[in-house]
């Protein structure tokens, strides 16, 4: 439970989007997945409140399925976040939190498109008066057109067992998201939290 969690804990950006689902999933071979005593939950963020904001949602719906959880806030804060902790160092807070499960969200990958928009034809109604008589119509026109960026993002969530001494430094399970133009982080905190845990719950990964 070492290396690849302290690697993700301060490498990469994440940023929330709208509604999202697990579009890809793996479970590392033989796991039947367990309850955990404790979760410790880490979203990696550009803002203090894009992690605040990340962290909180996955924690609180955790907690309505009755599974105890806590965002890295408390034992990782800002200030702490800012000097060179050691992988030991790190390992020994998670262990001293009595957490025997980690879940880690991050950024893996970023693509950006120009998208085409406008360009249409419509048509309202229109009435004209010709002498004694109103007529009516159609005026044709055309609509501008435009082209804007949008940006997808992969989001990995990946779920590391602690308690798993044997091998500490293994993912049991990861999810993968693709999110298009992050928009309210949250919002969008909301919605992937209640999706990544709901996959976590049916799935039988978090008992």
């Amino acid at each position: 439970m070492k290396t690849r969690v302290v690697i993700s804990l301060f490498a990469m950006i994440f940023l929330w989007s709208c509604a999202s689902t697990m579009k890809y999933t793996w479970t590392k071979e033989n796991y039947q997945g367990r309850k955990y005593k404790k979760i410790l939950v880490i979203v990696e963020a550009q803002t203090q409140q894009g992690r605040i904001d990340g962290e909180n949602a996955i924690v609180e719906n955790l907690i309505k399925e009755g599974i105890s959880a806590t965002n890295s806030l408390n034992i990782f804060p800002p200030a702490l976040m800012t000097g060179n902790l050691t992988e030991d160092e790190i390992e020994a807070k998670i262990l001293e939190g009595d957490y025997d499960g980690v879940l880690v969200t991050s950024i893996i990958d970023e693509s950006t498109r120009d998208v085409r928009e406008g360009g249409g034809t419509y048509a309202p109604p229109v009435s004209y008066r010709y002498g004694r008589h109103i007529r009516s119509g159609y005026m044709h026109m055309q609509e501008p057109e435009y082209y804007r960026q949008e940006t997808t993002y992969v989001l990995e969530t990946q779920l590391f067992d602690v308690a798993d001494q044997a091998n500490k430094e293994a993912v049991v399970w990861s999810g993968q998201s693709e999110l298009t133009d992050p928009s309210s982080s949250e919002s969008a905190s909301k919605s992937y939290s209640k999706t990544l845990v709901k996959t976590l719950i049916e799935s039988g990964t978090i008992k």
